[in-house]
């Protein structure tokens, strides 16, 4: 069953880190995209104490080894990856010559309020097949804060 958020504000911060140059790398685990990290913390001490954070990531992508394999991305906030995560979120593929093409994505998160201190940083992370390069530039991220 899909869940339901409603959001009736705007956001209590935007933040967006952008980068440029071609990163290209064997991704056989979840792999982070250098620079694709924005910090951030929730808890005593912190502007907020629980939030509901929502991403957006865009970039040129593509994929490069044996025809059918895939690379799959996500934002992890503080080492959990956010929703909807699935075994099949493929970010691009391979087909004949590798090319370069746009993609883009959003991912949530929520984090209930706590006085605990929690590093929640978001970070973009892809995650390849078996052989699989992956290839990315002219990237962008954004991530939303919505306060609880």
């Amino acid at each position: 069953m899909a869940a339901v958020t409603t959001i009736t504000r705007p956001a209590d911060a935007t933040f967006i880190v952008t980068g440029e140059p071609r990163w290209e790398a064997a991704v056989p685990g979840w792999t982070d995209l250098p620079g694709a990290r924005i910090p951030l913390n929730l808890g005593a001490g912190q502007s907020s104490y629980g939030a509901v954070f929502v991403a957006t990531f865009s970039s040129e992508a593509l994929a490069s080894g044996p025809s059918g394999g895939v690379v799959a991305a996500s934002v992890f906030f503080g080492g959990t990856a956010a929703a909807p995560a699935s075994a099949n979120h493929r970010y691009v593929t391979t087909r004949g010559n590798p090319e370069w093409s746009s993609h883009t994505f959003i991912r949530t998160i929520r984090f209930d309020p706590s006085f605990d201190a929690r590093d929640v940083t978001a970070q973009v992370k892809f995650l390849g097949s078996d052989g699989i390069s992956a290839g990315i530039q002219n990237w962008v991220l954004k991530v939303e804060r919505f306060n609880l």
